[in-house]
């Protein structure tokens, strides 16, 4: 799991490097959310041994191909008409596990919807599934304030993040979250980092 957390995290740094690069200065809170996915599905690829990574891929037909297939209605929140941003895929082309990234994540309304999703297709047909973990990836900046420094809200975000995924989840998922250094340039500061769920058996 360290492999995948290091390709995980690895992603998103060099996306906001190669965008500030390119860009003239501008951090990647300021890019399109599909530059992170982008970058995390490369480092992915490039990770030794046999799987695959496929973006935007269909949320029903996934689960069909997890073997996941109970009867009765499924969660609403696994939201299986639309896409997932990402797929991890076992060699043997079932997949592995979901993957959402989010840019600049702020209050919890715009965000932890992703979370429910990613346990509601994690709890969908338990004993059969091929799905053996959710991430939510995600990038995260901030400037100075007047009460805290740009990297002191970084830290806290994180932490929050953390906090509340795990009182959500709590006795249903394992929660551990990843995450680079904190950078710092100026009065700015920024993170990579992504949530692993993992269902508790």
């Amino acid at each position: 799991m360290d492999v995948i957390a290091g390709a995980i995290i690895g992603g998103i740094e060099k996306a906001q490097k190669d965008y500030e690069r390119m860009s003239g200065g501008e951090w990647l809170w300021a890019a399109a959310e599909y530059v992170l996915t982008t970058y995390i599905a490369r480092e992915l690829d490039a990770l030794p041994g046999a799987k695959f990574v496929t973006i935007e891929s269909h949320g029903q037909s996934a689960i069909t191909d997890a073997g996941a297939t109970v009867p009765g209605p499924k969660p609403r929140k696994a939201r299986l008409r639309g896409r997932f941003d990402m797929l991890l895929w076992w060699a043997n082309s079932t997949p592995r596990a979901v993957i959402e990234v989010k840019n600049q994540p702020r209050g919890q309304s715009g965000w932890f919807h992703d979370i429910e999703r990613i346990t509601s297709v994690l709890s969908i047909g338990r004993d059969s599934t091929s799905m053996q973990f959710g991430a939510f990836a995600y990038y995260y900046s901030a400037v100075d304030g007047s009460q805290y420094s740009a990297e002191e809200k970084v830290l806290r975000k994180l932490e929050r993040m953390k906090h509340l995924v795990s009182e959500k989840t709590a006795g249903k998922f394992r929660v551990r979250q990843f995450s680079s250094d904190i950078y710092q340039d100026g009065d700015s500061a920024w993170t990579a980092a992504f949530l692993l769920l993992q269902p508790v058996t």
